[in-house]
């Protein structure tokens, strides 16, 4: 008897989200997506969110320290009428001749003071080593984060070698900007520097981008007046062809008439010509015609 494999459906990467992942896509390569269709779940909202709660955390814990101290400091200040009501020794109350002789402003034991110093130290330490656990936690977090996303590659790529090795190498890339980030997490004058720094090449790149959209807007109002200005000359330029198209219709229709006027006058010519040709045709015979009548008639004597 075979027990049937379960396939498991990757969820999404991003931290509280339990949706399942997004499908790839039919004949996509490369590795699947990680993150549901959600348009905010992706690696740069899941490093924000990671590091809301690494700041989240820290302001717990600075909170929870401050309320220590408060807390100890209290204490001490509660603590401090009853040992100013204990009676100091003989020793202490005789002072030196440029001291004054008040057993209210005589200072308190050494033991008190080392023991208070210790108390502060101890305070301190103890709010170095939780600081120490809350980076530790934070970069626990991310390394889990990455190591989720390296095990959900693993799983949708069929756990392929060269993915594997291809996560290993980004990992080993990216955590010297790590251990920098932890370096200026801890150190506040270098976190300071390094804000202010961003901040200038904020600045910078605000500055660039307006003076790049000052330039499109100026460049945008010139193209819009050489537009307007070869509008206005193709308008100009229609009116002219069509005043002159209009010119030369009229006066192919004055020929049009002149010709037609012409072709009259040409047919009455023609008629006027047949009419003269058939009127010397008609003389031509008379002519023809009279020689004979003349040779049948006698000729008068003395001729």
């Amino acid at each position: 008897m075979t027990v049937g494999s379960v396939e498991t459906v990757p969820t999404c990467a991003y931290p509280g989200c339990e949706m399942p992942a997004e499908a790839p896509a039919p004949g996509a390569q490369g590795p699947a997506p990680h993150f549901c269709p959600d348009p905010e779940h992706n690696s740069l909202g899941a490093f924000r969110k990671i590091r809301a709660k690494r700041q989240q955390r820290k302001e717990d814990k600075r909170v929870a320290t401050e309320a220590k101290k408060a807390a100890k400091r209290a204490a001490k200040e509660g603590q401090a009428p009853a040992v100013e009501q204990q009676p100091w020794p003989a020793a202490s109350a005789e002072t030196p001749a440029t001291g004054t002789t008040s057993g209210t402003e005589t200072a308190p034991p050494a033991s008190e003071q080392d023991t208070a110093s210790e108390q502060d130290t101890a305070s301190e330490q103890d709010t170095a080593s939780e600081q120490d656990v809350v980076v530790a936690q934070d970069v626990d977090g991310e390394m889990a984060a990455l190591m989720a996303m390296t095990t959900a590659e693993g799983d949708r790529a069929a756990q392929s070698r060269d993915a594997l090795v291809a996560l290993i190498e980004q990992l080993v890339t990216e955590l010297p900007g790590y251990i920098e980030e932890l370096a200026v997490i801890t150190d506040s004058a270098a976190a300071e520097a390094r804000i202010e720094t961003v901040t200038r090449a904020c600045a910078q790149r605000i500055l660039a981008a307006e003076g790049r959209a000052a330039l499109a807007e100026e460049a945008g109002d010139m193209a819009v007046a050489a537009l307007d200005a070869a509008q206005e000359k193709f308008t100009e330029e229609t009116t002219a062809i069509r005043e002159e198209t209009a010119r030369q219709v009229a006066d192919a229709e004055f020929v049009r008439a002149e010709l037609e006027r012409y072709r009259e006058r040409v047919s009455t010519l023609e008629v006027r010509l047949d009419a003269v040709r058939d009127e010397a045709d008609e003389l031509r015979r008379e002519r023809a015609a009279r020689p004979t009548a003349d040779q049948g008639q006698p000729r008068p004597a003395g001729r």
